[in-house]
């Protein structure tokens, strides 16, 4: 009986060493065909098939790395060192290769203005127009982007509804970051999402553009105030649904206005962004309660500590100039 037991256990031995060769040639194929992620999914089937191969678990991990290492663009890397060179080598080998390379033709609309964006576009070659819309489909140019520049780091980077429309002027080469993958990397890169961000804060040029043209056109006053802003989801047809929530309002003007709210869900706070909302005010100044109710949609959010939020929101219809008569100081 032992040994009718013995030879069995010899046979079941072999058959999972057979397995880890298979699967080992497999990860060697998939590294050779540059397909990283077949590699990585062949790699976890072995460590699930065979836990205690721990040295065919480890050698497969460098045999992936190394792949990736040779696998890198070595011209992208060199165009933006400042994100490249404060990376790990792990770090550089997951960002390089979560990206897609596209060659796109002139007149492509990369961003839209007002619309959603998950992607954070790095610009190889070529020429990308920004602008905002005008009446008539037109666009008025604020600047151009090139080679070294970032694209989308603004609605990457925060809770925002795209603040400009990009636009290509000529032939364009670029590789294209999307935030679902982003979100897979808590696990084993939790560090890398963070130093992107950070290098977006740093070296994104949307921003400042447009918040220079702001502060040269600004045309309508914001005042800061203290009051409440109840909130009812519109659905497409602009009805009224049951959805609701409260907020602390900090900030109004005749064009928006933003307010506190407390949520400890991220997810269901996204989903507030470009949604339509019929929104009460009622504030005082100078002793003076002011109420009234507007339509708007939330067009940015702000994260802050403790499940708190900022809305910003845009009014679909320009308040009347009686308010800021109201509000002067």
């Amino acid at each position: 009986m032992s040994s009718q037991q013995g030879s069995s256990d010899q046979s079941a031995e072999k058959n999972i060493s057979d397995k880890v060769k298979v699967l080992s040639g497999g990860i060697k194929l998939a590294i050779e065909a540059e397909d990283f992620e077949g590699a990585e999914k062949l790699r976890n089937k072995l460590i699930e098939t065979a836990p205690m191969a721990i040295n065919d678990a480890i050698k497969t991990a460098e045999m992936i790395e190394k792949g990736m290492s040779a696998a890198i663009d070595k011209d992208h890397l060199v165009i933006w060192p400042e994100l490249y060179e404060q990376l790990t080598i792990e770090e550089r080998n997951c960002l390089f290769h979560s990206m897609k390379k596209y060659i796109l033709p002139e007149k492509k609309v990369l961003l839209k203005y007002g619309s959603l964006n998950n992607r954070l576009f790095f610009i190889e070659k070529g020429r990308v127009t920004i602008g905002l819309p005008q009446q008539g489909n037109k666009i008025k140019m604020l600047a151009q982007l090139g080679r070294g520049d970032i694209l989308g780091e603004y609605t990457f980077a925060t809770i925002a509804l795209c603040s400009a429309t990009a636009i290509t002027k000529t032939e364009v080469q670029l590789r294209c970051l999307e935030g679902l993958k982003v979100e897979s990397w808590e696990e084993r890169h939790p560090g890398l999402q963070s130093k992107i961000l950070e290098y977006c804060q740093k070296f994104g040029k949307i921003d400042r553009i447009l918040e220079r043209k702001e502060r040269d056109h600004h045309t309508h006053p914001r005042h800061p105030v203290h009051g409440r802003a109840k909130a009812i989801l519109l659905d497409k047809s602009g009805i009224k649904t049951k959805v609701s929530f409260n907020g602390e309002l900090e900030e109004i003007s005749r064009s928006g206005a933003s307010f506190s709210i407390k949520c400890n869900q991220k997810t269901i706070v996204k989903q507030l962004l470009s949604r339509s909302f019929s929104i009460a005010f009622t504030f005082s100044h100078k002793g003076k309660e002011i109420s009234f109710a507007t339509i708007g949609r939330v067009i940015r959010v702000s994260s802050r500590l403790y499940n708190d939020y900022l809305l910003h929101v845009g009014f679909h219809a320009t308040l009347p100039a009686e308010l800021d008569v109201k509000l002067a100081p």
